[in-house]
């Protein structure tokens, strides 16, 4: 059973309403109703009582809730057991929600350090809600991600909540990726994409990738569901997703500029058309706690790869 989908329960029997939990935990309501009834099918009884209110504790769900709690609390006494036994020499250590060029910087500053006596080094690739609880626990150092500008007032009193420290480092529209061949690129000469002519195209997405910032696109026609789409591919990795985008119609939702294995099964980026949605980046990291040198280093790797493609992503759309 997944930890993870272990705290999203909790987080439903904190707040005792699926649309409340989803709130605070950054998720969409479908998504963690469906996480919810995927947990009470693999245990094989009910967890909760559905009521007018919300939802209420069955007396087996009252059970699973301290088992899990006792699990939980665990594997973060564990987590951080093996960062104290890591105290000796240079430290990177970061969770990431899933975006290429953070994992660029991760591995440029990785390189500059090979040759130390003493590494230790680690990148964790997960959602939004994991990112801050990983700093915020400390089982990671820093934290880099992103989240729909709409959203940026209870990310920052929930990062606040946590006495945890925020940069932004850039902002962008959402592009849509695809091949250069994709039937709506062939023989034209195409500057941007309405995401309504993409509808009857597979959507490829990341398995796992609960957050629904790039899911749900506001634009001046109300709300665009992809979740709604009638071809959904889940992938587990990045090289999974371009393949298939270089090989297929399918299409899927990111910022400006696949890193360079993108260009070589080109696949392209375009921005889309007539949305008013934003996505908004950053760095966390502990208040309480002063950054060591390769994690300035780190730090400052993001803002200049960032910095660099929000300056380009805004001269290209000039």
């Amino acid at each position: 059973m997944d930890t993870k989908n272990l705290k999203y329960f909790v987080g439903v029997a904190r707040y005792g309403s699926i649309n409340q939990a989803a709130k605070a935990m950054y998720i969409s309501q479908p998504q963690l109703s469906h996480i919810i009834k995927s947990i009470e099918e693999e245990v094989g009884f009910d967890l909760f009582q559905r009521t007018n209110q919300g939802v209420r504790l069955t007396r087996n769900g009252e059970s699973f809730l301290s088992h899990c709690q006792v699990i939980l609390d665990e594997m973060d006494s564990l987590d951080r057991f093996i960062n104290q036994t890591h105290q000796q020499g240079s430290r990177l250590v970061v969770s990431m929600t899933r975006f290429s060029h953070t994992a660029v910087c991760f591995n440029e500053v990785v390189c500059r350090h090979q040759d130390q006596e003493s590494l230790f080094l680690r990148l964790r690739e997960t959602d939004a809600m994991d990112v801050v609880d990983d700093v915020a626990s400390g089982y990671s150092e820093i934290g880099v991600l992103h989240f729909s500008v709409s959203e940026s007032e209870s990310m920052l009193r929930n990062f606040e909540n946590k006495r945890l420290r925020f940069q932004s480092i850039a902002r962008f529209k959402p592009y849509v990726f695809l091949s250069m061949n994709h039937e709506l690129l062939r023989g034209k000469e195409v500057r941007e994409l309405d995401i309504r002519d993409l509808l009857n195209y597979g959507f490829v997405r990341y398995i796992g990738q609960y957050e629904n910032f790039f899911y749900h696109i506001a634009t001046e026609n109300g709300i665009v569901d992809l979740n709604d789409s009638a071809k959904i591919a889940y992938v587990n990795d990045r090289m999974e997703q371009i393949r298939l985008l270089a090989r297929s119609n399918f299409y899927t939702i990111g910022i400006p500029k696949y890193p360079d294995e993108g260009m070589h099964y080109n696949v392209v980026n375009i921005p889309l058309r007539a949305t008013n949605e934003h996505l908004r980046f950053g760095i966390l990291t502990k208040e309480s706690k002063r950054p060591t040198d390769i994690e300035d280093e780190f730090i400052a790797e993001l803002k200049s790869r960032y910095g660099a493609l929000s300056d380009e992503a805004e001269a290209a759309a000039q």
